[in-house]
């Protein structure tokens, strides 16, 4: 790597065999490395379509997640939380075929349907009666039953609020009519009111335009206009619901843990992973099919009781101001974390406005591929401890995380 002036002034972009940018105003030249191993191993596509997955997910609902983990860090803090909680449960739900996650076929954009957790946090579970009553396709409506309660105390008590300023955020997710899920939230906060409907103000985020919230027969219920047409034949049954509680106490914000209830999401792991090009099976690192072993469960090879080896470890270091996650078998890495050595490592950077992001292994390039307003790559990890740097944008300290 060189820092210089060109003849022709500042460059950014690559050669045939070097890649220029601009870091504080100064030229960066790199030798320039093509491609990088790629071999799409049936584990690696595993990899892809759980990330593909939850990333979907995280991008629908944004504006909820990237702050709803009590505790973490707004933006890229709760992101990366969010990514490694539910890639986890997303990948037991793949191994067990549980019906618990809907999975992104290859090249497919969108939220799937999921048993997301949405936000956590130390204030109990709220809304234990939430649930879709019915929805209206044609007028991109639906309407939740939120609490039940005979006085605005036992309404409160539902929801979880406490004192005027608590919230309660009710999350849906419905089934839009190009098969990806979309998400909108209501925000309820208590306030001085002459009855039940009037002690809320009531406001709105994500998908949702319009909303209002009214109280009969001992029941609060909400109602919610999409800004997205709905699928044909959307119902009630397949439109989830899950509920925040917020309070500021101490100068900060406390949450509970919130998770979508979801029995029989599609597509399945199965279906899904078929459509992901996996490449030549390598039977001895576990590819190719298990044989049902006469009706009996698939044999799983045993892990070694005593490794000899110790897999290295990944230095992370993040500059600037945007975002990177860093990912190895659909777990979000941190820095210092042990990778198999040739094992895949994927990176996912949000660059700040209007810069091309660079990363580099061991100060050897990376190559990053532009996808909407993310750059994706990857490469297999070396034999020993390596360090991976990350530039998100033109200026900022570095960290590792």
């Amino acid at each position: 790597m060189a820092k210089s002036t060109g003849y022709f002034g500042l460059r950014r972009g690559s050669t045939k065999s070097h890649t220029f940018q601009v870091i504080g105003g100064k030229q960066i030249t790199k030798d320039r490395v093509e491609g990088g191993k790629n071999p799409r191993t049936l584990r690696q596509m595993k990899a892809r379509c759980i990330m593909a997955t939850v990333g979907s997910a995280y991008s629908a609902m944004k504006a909820i997640c990237d702050h709803s983990f009590q505790g973490v860090s707004a933006g890229r803090a709760c992101m990366a939380r969010f990514m490694e909680l539910n890639a986890s449960y997303a990948r037991q739900s793949a191994n067990q075929s549980n019906g618990y996650f809907g999975f992104n076929k290859w090249g497919i954009k969108g939220m799937m349907p999921g048993c997301y957790q949405i936000s956590d946090g130390t204030l109990p579970s709220i809304c234990p009666n939430l649930s879709t009553l019915s929805i209206d396709g044609a007028a991109k409506t639906a309407t939740i039953d939120v609490a039940y309660g005979r006085s605005v105390a036992e309404i409160c008590e539902e929801l979880g609020v406490e004192q005027y300023g608590d919230m309660a955020t009710i999350c849906v997710a419905y089934k839009r009519n190009d098969g990806s899920y979309g998400f909108g939230a209501a925000r309820l906060t208590f306030k001085q009111g002459s009855d039940v409907a009037g002690s809320f103000d009531l406001a709105i985020d994500g998908d949702f335009v319009a909303a209002s919230i009214n109280y009969a027969g001992n029941k609060l219920s909400l109602v919610a206009k999409t800004a997205f047409d709905w699928a044909d034949g959307a119902d009630a049954e397949h439109t989830y619901t899950a509920a925040i509680a917020s309070h500021y106490r101490n100068d900060k914000y406390l949450y509970s843990k919130a998770q979508f209830d979801v029995q029989d999401a599609a597509p399945s792991y199965a279906e899904a992973i078929q459509t992901y090009p996996v490449g030549a099976a390598r039977f001895l690192n576990g590819d190719g099919n298990a044989q049902d072993n006469g009706g009996s469960a698939p044999v799983t090879p045993s892990e070694p009781s005593n490794p000899v080896v110790t897999d290295p470890a990944l230095t992370i270091q993040k500059n600037g101001t945007g975002t990177a996650t860093v990912t190895h078998s659909g777990t979000t890495l941190v820095s210092g974390a042990t990778v198999p050595a040739n094992d895949e490592v994927e990176i996912v950077v949000t660059p700040a406005s209007g810069f091309t992001p660079t990363a580099t292994l061991n100060g050897q390039s990376v190559e990053l591929t532009q996808s909407g307003d993310n750059y994706e790559g990857s490469f297999l990890m070396p034999a020993a401890n390596a360090v991976l740097s990350i530039v998100t944008s033109g200026g900022g300290g570095a960290d590792q995380n």
